[in-house]
């Protein structure tokens, strides 16, 4: 495990669930500009990396994006593929970035990167795919409620149990999303739907104290080690809720993500979690995770589960 000190850490609004993308984050500097790689990788998307440049904690200049690097992925020391550049895309919210156009990532596997940039030494990293853990009993209970105007609140109750396997050091996220799509009635009456999308819920909490749990992102996600329950057939359960306006938008599905990670997705997400918190004294301010030689960011894998839930008004 290898720690960077960093006296200022900004968070990028950058937000892409169910993918390899999220959290990109931009790490400010007084000197000349560091640059950041960043990737969590999944075995059910092709590989995607970001690069970019720190920039000095006084500006206010836009993050500044690299579009010349040449990405490289290895295993075994074979070079596997030359990722290619995709464009921004101001339609879509896409931040420019490098991907494999045939690999996909397979479990257990490990995968070193390779980013060159003129200028700068070559940057590597390297990590591996855990192979997933089930959710073997998975339940929701919503209940549905008329908030504040037009609002509609659902409240909720989650029950998941897993297996841990034994005698192995596991990381989990685990994430919990609604389904959602705007739409808008026409004057002729037609109804023209925008784009579904995956919003977290408002607020989640964990029902009892043990095991303990990270609440990660707003009391959104958790964040789970298995140093209580290693080996273990476990059940957790916690309730919520989220709302919605059903003149603008409609509700879809509710979704419950298990995945198993990599330690140095669980430290670089724990790390990140640590700078919302300035006020705990069990956290360091200054401590940022980074897995990337010659260069800042983070470099890990993770795989997913989901169940889906249909709610009903």
């Amino acid at each position: 495990m290898r720690q960077f000190n960093f006296f200022y850490l900004y968070a990028l609004v950058a937000s892409c669930v169910l993918t390899a993308c999220e959290d990109v984050v931009n790490l400010p500097s007084d000197t000349m500009a560091d640059l950041v790689v960043f990737s969590n990788f999944s075995d059910q998307n092709s590989l995607e990396v970001y690069v970019y440049k720190t920039r000095s904690v006084l500006s206010n200049t836009p993050t500044e994006y690299v579009k010349n690097a040449e990405v490289k992925v290895f295993a075994g020391g074979q070079l596997l593929e030359v990722l290619q550049l995709v464009e921004p895309d101001d339609a879509q919210n896409f931040l420019p970035f490098y991907k494999t156009t045939h690999l996909l990532p397979e479990f257990d596997k490990e995968y070193t990167i390779e980013v060159s940039v003129e200028g700068y030494q070559t940057i590597t990293a390297k990590n591996s795919i855990p192979s997933p853990v089930n959710l073997e009993d998975v339940s929701f209970e919503p209940q549905v409620t008329t908030g504040k105007g037009s609002n509609i609140v659902v409240d909720f109750l989650v029950s998941v149990s897993l297996r841990d396997p034994v005698g192995i050091e596991n990381f989990y996220h685990l994430k919990f999303y609604q389904e959602l799509t705007p739409y808008s009635v026409l004057s002729n009456g037609d109804t023209l739907f925008g784009r579904t999308y995956l919003a977290p819920p408002t607020f989640v909490d964990k029902l009892g104290e043990v095991p303990p749990l990270i609440k990660y992102n707003n009391d959104q996600s958790f964040l789970i080690r298995d140093t209580y329950f290693d080996g273990q057939y476990i059940t957790l359960k916690f309730t919520g809720h989220y709302s919605f306006d059903p003149s603008m938008t409609r509700s879809g599905n509710f979704l419950i993500e298990l995945r198993t990670v990599s330690k140095a997705y669980f430290l670089y997400h724990e790390s990140l979690n640590w700078q919302n918190q300035p006020g705990d004294s069990n956290s360091d301010g200054d401590v940022f995770f980074n897995n990337i030689d010659n260069g800042v960011g983070n470099f890990s894998g993770f795989t997913s589960k989901v169940n889906s839930f249909k709610v009903t008004d």
